[in-house]
């Protein structure tokens, strides 16, 4: 029964450079407004999500489901992982976390 759990485990984990990857894609650019997706060198658990003018025209609840999908994969993906997203252009946070991961639109 343990392997089962261990495989099953295994089978859902995804790598970091595959969350990565698929925030910096072309759809997720055009679609959500992603400037840049990164770890911050000497920080290894923070992915910082930086977001431009298309994010802002999107409707709330398409952005807080966008940032909570964002959360838990790359919680999958880094133990511990923290993701802070912010606009592009001002660097302030456009998006907060609450303890249990639901996001919480700053503007």
């Amino acid at each position: 029964m343990l392997v089962a759990a261990a495989t099953q485990a295994w089978a859902h984990s995804v790598a970091p450079e595959a969350v990565l990857a698929e925030l910096r894609s072309d759809a997720a650019r055009e679609e959500l407004g992603i400037v840049e997706a990164s770890r911050l060198d000497g920080a290894p658990r923070l992915l910082i999500v930086r977001v431009g003018a298309r994010w802002h025209d999107l409707p709330a609840e398409s952005r807080r489901r966008a940032a909570e999908r964002w959360g838990r994969a790359w919680q999958h993906a880094v133990p511990q992982g923290v993701v802070s997203i912010v606009d592009a252009t001002s660097g302030a946070a456009v998006v907060n976390f609450d303890a249990l991961g639901r996001a919480q639109l700053s503007r």
